[in-house]
């Protein structure tokens, strides 16, 4: 392996384990030095307002996080569910893993913000995400979004 990262389940736990810090920006926010700033970040559908494919992690995290974050009264707690690895790595050397996440915060209205999201990543072999695609309940994400 080139980078000598070894791509493995735990590894990946690790990475987003960050995600579960809400009272900690600066512990929370080592989860993005895990992305290569040029990432490709898919959110999948077409009938809601947060889909579509950016080239940036700054320009996908201006159409999606910090809009919802605007909706809510703390950062999202990610949980990690299961994480699917697959066992071969892509001819370029990159590996693609299946992470299952809860996503909960309080919204600012009062009630919870709860959702599933599977986010398909492909790690590079220095150990970053340089692609993702996001699955999740947009329904309710719209919704939040329009309170």
């Amino acid at each position: 392996m080139a980078g000598g990262v070894s791509i493995t389940k735990e590894y990946i736990a690790s990475v987003f384990s960050h995600l579960a810090i809400v009272d900690d920006a600066a512990a929370r926010g080592r989860f993005f030095d895990y992305i290569v700033p040029d990432v490709t970040w898919a959110i999948a559908g077409t009938s809601h307002s947060l889909a579509g494919t950016r080239h940036t992690l700054q320009a996908h995290s201006d159409a999606t996080f910090d809009r919802l974050g605007r909706k809510l009264a703390s950062p999202i707690k990610f949980t990690v569910g299961r994480i699917i690895l697959d066992a071969e790595p892509e001819q370029d050397g990159s590996r693609w893993a299946m992470v299952e996440l809860l996503g909960v915060a309080p919204r600012k209205n009062g009630e919870e913000y709860r959702n599933d999201y599977i986010w398909m990543t492909r790690w590079n072999e220095e150990g970053k995400m340089v692609e993702l695609k996001s699955y999740f309940d947009t329904y309710l994400s719209e919704l939040v979004l329009n309170e």
